[in-house]
């Protein structure tokens, strides 16, 4: 889980896009532009960078030792996804949701998920439990909010309709549940993740009887507490400021441009 005290230098350091170096879905490299995206897209939907934070070109440029030039092409794609907008002086801040958008997005993806299980449900069978238990054993051992949960609450999640053949549907839902967990892990504590766990517990155990219905509730019910969680954060916080840029940086020395033709 991610806070930042406001006061605190913004610098850009490796931490940020820590998860990179270990996420085997992050490694493939395509052009310098995407890498860029794909870094700062991780970034922000794990947190690293807070709502009305400024992504500083320069800054960014320096870190990862490349032009301006692919940096702007990669916010530019950010920008198309929502995640960033320009603002005055060409300077480029992180998108954040109101809590109605949030509120909104869980009510949506608690819908949808529903109706995945739902269809999905009939077609599970012994391998499909046996795997769902694994992953709620693996989500039992992990102890706090980071990325490590995130991964794996979202491959149980997957799991739940992954018979569902609904693949447009799964990938509005994965949409969804990025744009919410950076707030989700902000709002998240300890005991929260615990009853979280049990939770999933309690799905796979309707779905072992076979009481879909139920399987569908509960699911419903756990998604919909990500947005009590959320909205009782937000009543304790102030909405965030907009950060200064940093003053300093440190440049990755393990950054490794795919090619300059590329840019």
């Amino acid at each position: 889980m991610v806070r930042r005290d406001p006061k605190h230098d913004t610098t850009i350091t490796a931490a940020r896009f820590a998860r990179l170096q270990w996420d085997p879905q992050l490694r493939e490299r395509k052009t310098i532009t995407d890498y860029l995206a794909t870094a700062l897209r991780t970034a922000i939907y794990d947190g690293q960078f807070a709502d009305q934070e400024e992504l500083n070109q320069v800054e960014l440029a320096a870190f990862f030792g490349t032009s301006r030039v692919p940096i702007r092409e990669a916010l530019r794609q950010l920008q198309a996804e929502g995640l960033v907008q320009n603002i005055a002086h060409h300077r480029t801040i992180v998108t954040g949701l109101s809590l109605p958008e949030l509120l909104e997005a869980v009510e949506m993806r608690a819908v949808l998920e529903a109706y995945l299980l739902r269809k999905a449900a009939p077609k599970m069978d012994k391998a499909d439990l046996a795997r769902l238990h694994k992953l709620c054993e693996e989500s039992g051992r992990i102890k706090d909010y980071g990325a490590q949960w995130v991964l794996k609450n979202w491959d149980f999640h997957r799991s739940l309709y992954s018979r569902s053949d609904s693949p447009r549907i799964v990938s509005t839902v994965e949409r969804l549940q990025l744009n919410i967990e950076r707030y989700a892990r902000r709002a998240g504590n300890l005991q929260r993740l615990r009853e979280a766990a049990d939770e999933h517990r309690q799905i796979v155990k309707a779905l072992e009887r076979k009481d879909i219905g139920k399987a569908c509730s509960l699911l419903e019910r756990h998604i919909m507490n990500t947005g009590r969680d959320i909205e009782r954060d937000r009543a304790r916080k102030p909405a965030p400021a907009m950060k200064a840029p940093a003053k300093t940086i440190r440049r990755r020395r393990d950054y490794k441009p795919a090619s300059r033709n590329s840019r």
